[in-house]
């Protein structure tokens, strides 16, 4: 009952606001919805030329493109560049008062802000509940949400009241953290939902394997991962533990969901076309990969007005392929270009090597790969238990980063958490 009145209520008041958000969640499922390739492509070339026009005439670092430039024309921007020259990006029609900020934690080295203009906003809203629908998530129903909460992000009592929201501040990873939040969950006999880190989940399934678990029946209608590579041991033990599979989801603070994996076998991220026009160019330049080739995920943000985001390097390596019905799809984020690894002959090596291939090391409680050199490796370990497969982990990974890669075990009491929350599985401190 709460939840059909929680539902109701938001959408009586997106409706006394001129139905901003209903609107945008119309355009999003008619434009991502099947048999409609033509209408979304013609819908997206109409929405690049206008806010093409827009960034030449409202902004400093656009205005001297000519009003007859393509998209090719634009720079590729990154975040060091925007916040270089920030006020060379906001656009002369809006006021930055009147706009919401949005702060990236800073993982990757430090804050990053921008705005985002009223109808951004809405429309990131309107993405929220068609990609969360998709994975079996219903409006008002309870949503368990694993990250970090702190003073700037945490809501109110009665914020968290009416969004049915269950704050699950992951900073805690303790035995007795997942024994209290466990048993709050089979208390729990309302429909719910989990959103929150990868990471998070996987110390929550060993923490099960650890206590000998079998299965707990909990009513979870859906589970998205988000903020970090999904590998295959969490998605199969999230499954088993509470019956409901889980999806990955491809977003960032600036611009808002990209891609999320839809249910079913198929490992693929489909795109988030309705709102962003997506490139996938070099490592080392500015041409497109061709297909099935990995290279920088590129996004021009369809609805960011305030400061439009036009070519925008995300920072992430990824994967553009075809799928079976020839729809283009995200086949793999890979990560950060920060965290690429290479073997000893110098090749790109996926981050998916290390983190799938972790999951059968089940007295390993954490875990971070660490390359120092062109041929140095070293795995830091942090075990419930004394590990005694140390020959067979270093053999295995030679076979994958060359027969004259060193790698060396480091045991450790704890892999450190980053300011957002999470650990980096992949670091790179060679290049």
């Amino acid at each position: 009952m709460m939840q059909k009145l929680r539902r109701k209520a938001f959408w009586i008041s997106d409706r006394l606001k001129g139905s901003s958000v209903k609107k945008h969640y119309e355009e999003i499922s008619q434009s991502l919805g099947k048999n409609n390739k033509q209408q979304t492509s013609q819908s997206s070339e109409n929405k690049i030329r206008t806010l093409l026009d827009h960034a030449i005439t409202t902004t400093d670092f656009y205005s001297e493109l000519d009003k007859d430039s393509v998209l090719n024309d634009f720079l590729v921007v990154d975040k060091t560049q925007i916040k270089n020259q920030f006020e060379a990006f906001v656009s002369s029609s809006y006021s930055l008062h009147e706009c919401i900020p949005a702060v990236t934690s800073g993982s990757t080295g430090t804050p990053f802000k921008v705005y985002h203009n009223r109808d951004k906003k809405n429309r990131n809203t309107a993405d929220t509940l068609y990609f969360a629908n998709k994975a079996g998530y219903e409006l008002g129903q309870r949503l368990y949400y694993f990250k970090i909460w702190n003073e700037i992000n945490k809501k109110s009592w009665y914020a968290d009241y009416f969004q049915n929201l269950v704050a699950v501040d992951v900073m805690d990873q303790s035995d007795q953290f997942f024994g209290r939040l466990i048993d709050e969950i089979n208390r729990d006999e309302s429909e719910k939902s989990f959103l929150g880190y990868a990471s998070a989940y996987e110390a929550m399934c060993k923490y099960l394997d650890h206590e000998g678990v079998k299965k707990i029946t909990s009513n979870v209608k859906s589970i998205i991962a988000m903020s970090e590579a999904l590998n295959s041991y969490t998605k199969t033990s999230m499954e088993k533990y509470f019956g409901c599979q889980v999806v990955s989801r491809y977003s960032n603070v600036e611009n808002g969901i990209l891609a999320q994996q839809e249910k079913g076998e198929d490992e693929t991220f489909s795109l988030n076309t309705a709102s962003y026009y997506f490139e996938v160019l070099e490592i080392g330049g500015n041409r497109p990969v061709p297909s099935g080739e990995p290279g920088r995920i590129v996004i021009t943000d369809l609805y960011n007005y305030a400061m439009p985001m036009i070519r925008y390097d995300t920072g992430d390596i990824g994967i553009l392929d075809k799928n079976e019905l020839g729809e283009i799809v995200l086949k793999k984020v890979e990560g950060r270009r920060m965290d690429m690894i290479f073997d000893t002959n110098g090749k790109l090596v996926s981050s998916f090597v290390i983190t799938n291939n972790m999951w059968k090391y089940e007295k390993i409680k954490q875990y971070q790969f660490v390359q120092e050199s062109k041929n140095s490796y070293c795995f830091k370990i942090n075990s419930n238990d004394k590990f005694h497969r140390e020959n067979e982990l270093i053999h295995e990974f030679s076979g994958y980063f060359g027969s004259n890669a060193k790698i060396r075990v480091e045991y450790v009491n704890e892999i450190p958490l980053l300011s957002s929350g999470k650990r980096k599985k992949v670091v790179n401190n060679w290049k």
